[in-house]
């Protein structure tokens, strides 16, 4: 009898990997805008790839806010994340699923 894997534990797991990669290392793979404020002046930089690292603080130099006001992900950053985070674990997981309950 082989053993099973439990597909639901499989997309777990690997949600929780894939997140900890990305919320940890500075990869800028997700589209953003990011406001400085100077003075009175302020501008936007649209197209601007960013990390999830920096919602959180990490993968930041001393320097690297300066002048920034906000900065957030675009709504397709916002798609490209949940992708990675919630669709690659989840079709990995359906994969296990149709591979043990093949005829």
């Amino acid at each position: 009898m082989k053993t099973r894997i439990s597909p639901l534990l499989i997309f777990i797991v690997l949600a929780l990997v894939v997140a900890a990669l990305l919320f940890t290392l500075p990869l800028n793979l997700f589209p953003g805008e990011i406001t400085y404020q100077k003075g009175l002046s302020t501008y936007t930089l649209k197209d601007h790839n960013l990390s999830l690292s920096y919602f959180i603080g990490m993968g930041l130099n001393e320097g690297d806010l300066d002048n920034v006001k906000s900065f957030k992900l675009t709504a397709w950053g916002y798609a490209l994340a949940a992708c990675y985070i919630l669709l690659l674990p989840g079709i990995i997981a359906y994969r296990v699923y149709i591979s043990q309950n093949k005829k």
